[in-house]
């Protein structure tokens, strides 16, 4: 049994464990190639990522978030990760059958964009090209919203040009902000998604069980992915090429 470490020695472990990780970044900031530098400037994005959801940990409940089903997309954290591991921001397809409101865990499978040098004839074993179902389903939602949203934005600017006595000009400018910050981030997923035009794979080599703290998106039922997810048709596919990779049948 290893005994527990002493205050002094384990300040000396942190500082001897952060200096590495500085000695490595400067290595990468000093290296004149330009994918060096990139890789830097991700790892620290991940570092300041990842220390807010250890802080987030302890207060963090499963119950505050939507219940994820299966076939579902999400968008999740992936980190910064070794080699060709999946990694950052990406969109994932919900693998559990009954996955519960209250389990603090979901199991996905990555999904990344068809690359203009991608040949989706010759794909490696484990990935599946999924069309563009996916594109096709997140853009209709994603115009449907914008106009939601823009019929509320000048409704809300009527009703304050009417100059109404019992009319809250304050709970109105707020939600006016509101729908026009909701506006501008959909301008950006709109461009986001326009990279899955060509369609999507679905990395079933990668699939992996994740903590819900890197959910990003959808957190509740009214966030722009919720409801989006993958025909049952490939559903079917995956489940076939899952058989294949980790079972003997």
């Amino acid at each position: 049994m290893s005994r527990e470490k002493t205050i002094a020695e384990l300040r000396q472990h942190k500082e001897d464990s952060i200096q590495k990780i500085n000695d490595y970044l400067e290595s990468l900031i000093s290296d004149g190639d330009s994918k060096a530098r990139g890789k830097a400037d991700k790892l620290s994005y991940w570092l300041e990522d990842w220390t807010r959801f250890l802080n987030f940990e302890t207060c963090f409940s499963p119950l505050s978030l939507r219940r994820y089903k299966r076939g579902e997309i999400i968008k999740v954290h992936l980190g910064f990760n070794i080699g060709s591991e999946e990694g950052g921001l990406h969109y994932a397809v919900v693998l559990d059958k009954n996955n519960a409101k209250s389990s603090p865990v979901v199991t996905i499978i990555p999904l990344t964009s068809v690359k203009p040098h991608t040949d989706i004839s010759r794909l490696k074993n484990g990935s599946i090209f999924l069309g563009n179902e996916l594109f096709t389903n997140l853009n209709a939602k994603i115009s449907s919203t914008s106009k939601h949203l823009n019929d509320e934005l000048t409704l809300l600017k009527e009703i304050i040009k009417s100059e109404t006595s019992d009319v809250d000009s304050a709970n109105i400018l707020k939600r006016i902000d509101d729908c026009g910050n909701e506006i501008i981030f959909l301008s950006r997923m709109r461009s986001e998604v326009q990279k899955m035009r060509k369609g999507s794979i679905a990395l079933v080599n990668q699939i992996t069980t994740i903590s819900k703290i890197r959910v990003y998106d959808p957190k509740t039922d009214h966030d722009i992915l919720s409801g989006i997810k993958l025909s049952n048709e490939k559903l079917d596919i995956i489940d076939e090429m899952l058989l294949k990779n980790f079972t003997n049948k």
